[in-house]
Parts: structure tokens; C-alpha cells; sequence
């Protein structure tokens, strides 16, 4: 449902180890695209946009740096992603298109599950730091105190509100040991779950929620923000959660589990690929989508994914993907 998948009704929420396991990549601050100076992916904004006010953000190379600003006012500085969408030649939300599978499988899907990790290098002078993600019609903000703040400093707003009974980790702010050092921040909004952790560790226990209906927002879908003083991203990257398509290659089908549930007895699996416009998995097979147990046979124990185009010419076929042992991973 909305490229989830649900078991018993309910949406099946994945740990943040399973969300790094299953993300997929949008954007990678090392490798900036060739028409990112005709089309910025970030834009900085402080204060009202009506009337905004000077950025101390800045681009150096592959990083930003957030310069401290003058002034008695102290707003919020953000700096914004903004995804542009070649095939539609414009700034549009982020759509299920996979590069991996070629240029003639177009993303037809909007995605609201995002995921930003950041490396990040807080001054003293900084009281906080924020991060912003948007899924559907709901707006997240989660506002990290710097310092030694107290335990109720930490705050979640959830479409402006601040959501009351958020449980703070022991470690739920960027204390003395975090303190102008590198720390890698984790946000994610995925499976209509919001979570945040700083260096692994989670900021507060998962959030989930029931989405709010109405339209998605348009000026940016993930943003990062400081109050005060000056902060350094590096390793800033984007990355997606898988959406299960009803459509195998960009061409309708009637898959299984979409339009009514599949029921599952003892021991039976319904097998789902992680490049869901590709695979041809459960939900397309003709006879059943029911796998049994007793055909697994042993355990995976390497990933040989992604593969190579080599041009053979065997059996009429001009082309074969074969393994790349450059990207042979082994599973632990």
C-alpha cells in the first residue's frame, strides 16, 4: 500500500539497521552533478522567506560550512535540498526511479520515506541544531540542544506542534564529548516512522505515526538547520526507501498482495526483491506467490549485485549482466 508493505494490517516498520540494509542512494555530496551550478540542490534560507535575512552558509567543495552571523536576531539558518528531476526538467519530490536499472525506467511513484546522514561539526556558539523532513502532508522537525542542556530541551514538532511524551536517550544532545568533533547524524522518516540517532545512537525512542491526509509539500523535502554559531556538513547524503510497484518494468500486471492480502500459513513466505521495478518476485508469479520453507535451501553469504554489461553474443542475445567481482559483498 503506497509502496509499503503491511502484514496483519499493519505497516512492517524497519530498525534503522534495516533501513541502512534496504536504502537507496538520491544524492551524494562527493559526486556533484555536472548542472549543479544551473541547478542548485541546495539553497540557504534564514529567516522569514518573505523577508529573509543573510545566510551564513556556504559551499566549500564537497561540504558546507556555516559561518556565525551578526546581529541580535537569531533565526533559524537552514540549508535546504532541493531534488531537480531531469526527466521532468524541473524541482519535483523525490519518485521511485532506480539509475541502476537504465534511463528507460522512469520513476512514475512519489516517494515520501527519505533518509538524510550527515556528518557534522558543531562549535560551542551553536544552541542547536535542527533537521527537517517532510513525508506526505507531514512536516517533521527535530531540534537538538547543544551543550549541557536540560533533559526536556530536545523537541519534536510534528506539523508545528510539539509532540509531548518523547522519550530523550541518556545522550540526547551534542554534549562536551560531541563538541566541535565530527558526529554522523541519521534522520529518516520511513514505514510512517520518524527516527533520529547521532554516531548509531538513537536520540529518542521511534516515533510512528498515521500519515495526515492532504497534499505534499513543495520547497524542499529534507533540511538541516542551526540557531546561532557555526557548523561544518561533510558525507551529506540522501538516500530513499524501497517502493513496492504493482507494475513489473513499467508494464501493469495483477500482482498478488496488492489488491487483497495473501494469506500465509506456517512456514510460508511471501518473497519480495529489493529492486522492486525489476524483480520479479511474489507478486508476479503466475501459479502462487507462496514460497515454503523446506525450499530454502542453506543461507545467503554474498551479495554480487551490481553486476557488469558485457557484450556476448549467445543464443540471440547481444548483451549479459555478469558479476563484478569489484562489488562482491559478503553478508556476516
Amino acid at each position: 500500500v503506497d509502496g509499503d508493505v503491511l502484514i496483519d494490517g499493519k505497516v512492517a516498520r524497519k530498525s534503522l539497521r534495516e533501513q541502512r540494509g534496504t536504502r537507496i542512494l538520491v544524492f551524494d555530496g562527493h559526486f556533484t552533478p555536472r548542472d549543479a551550478i544551473r541547478f542548485p540542490r541546495f539553497e540557504f534560507r534564514r529567516g522569514d522567506p518573505r523577508r529573509p535575512l543573510p545566510s551564513g552558509w556556504r559551499g566549500d567543495g564537497a561540504r558546507f560550512v556555516r559561518d556565525a552571523t551578526e546581529g541580535s536576531v537569531d533565526p533559524i539558518d537552514w540549508l535546504v535540498y532541493r531534488h531537480w528531476d531531469p526527466d521532468r526538467a524541473r524541482y519535483a519530490p523525490v519518485y521511485d526511479f532506480t539509475p541502476y536499472n537504465g534511463g528507460d525506467l522512469r520513476g512514475e511513484n512519489r516517494v515520501s520515506d527519505l533518509m538524510i546522514e550527515a556528518r557534522l561539526t558543531v562549535e560551542p556558539n551553536v544552541r542547536a541544531v535542527l533537521v527537517r523532513i517532510d513525508a506526505g502532508a507531514d512536516r517533521f522537525v527535530v531540534a537538538i540542544p547543544n551543550g549541557d542542556a536540560p533533559a526536556g530541551a530536545l523537541e519534536v514538532r510534528r506539523n508545528g506542534s510539539r509532540l509531548d511524551g518523547v522519550r530523550p536517550a541518556s545522550r540526547a544532545a551534542w554534549g562536551e564529548s560531541r563538541r566541535a568533533v565530527p558526529v554522523l547524524l541519521e534522520a529518516s522518516v520511513m514505514d510512517r516512522r520518524l527516527t533520529v540517532a547521532l554516531d548509531g545512537e538513537p536520540l529518542f525512542d521511534p516515533i510512528d505515526y498515521d500519515p495526515e491526509p492532504g497534499p505534499g509539500h513543495d520547497d524542499g523535502p529534507i533540511a538541516l538547520g542551526v540557531r546561532g554559531g557555526s557548523m561544518t556538513v561533510e558525507d551529506l547524503r540522501i538516500y530513499r526507501d524501497i517502493f513496492y510497484t504493482a507494475t513489473l518494468a513499467n508494464t501493469p500486471r495483477r500482482p498478488f498482495a496488492v489488491d487483497s492480502p495473501v494469506r500465509l500459513g506456517p512456514d510460508e513466505y511471501f518473497v519480495l526483491g529489493d529492486n522492486s521495478p525489476v524483480s520479479n518476485d511474489s507478486r508476479f508469479w503466475s501459479h502462487s506467490p507462496v514460497v515454503p520453507g523446506e525450499l530454502f535451501l542453506g543461507k545467503p553469504f554474498l551479495v554480487h549485485l551490481p553486476g557488469q554489461l558485457v557484450p556476448l553474443q549467445v543464443f540471440g542475445r547481444a548483451v549479459y549482466w555478469v558479476p563484478d567481482p569489484r562489488e562482491i559483498r559478503y553478508i556476516r
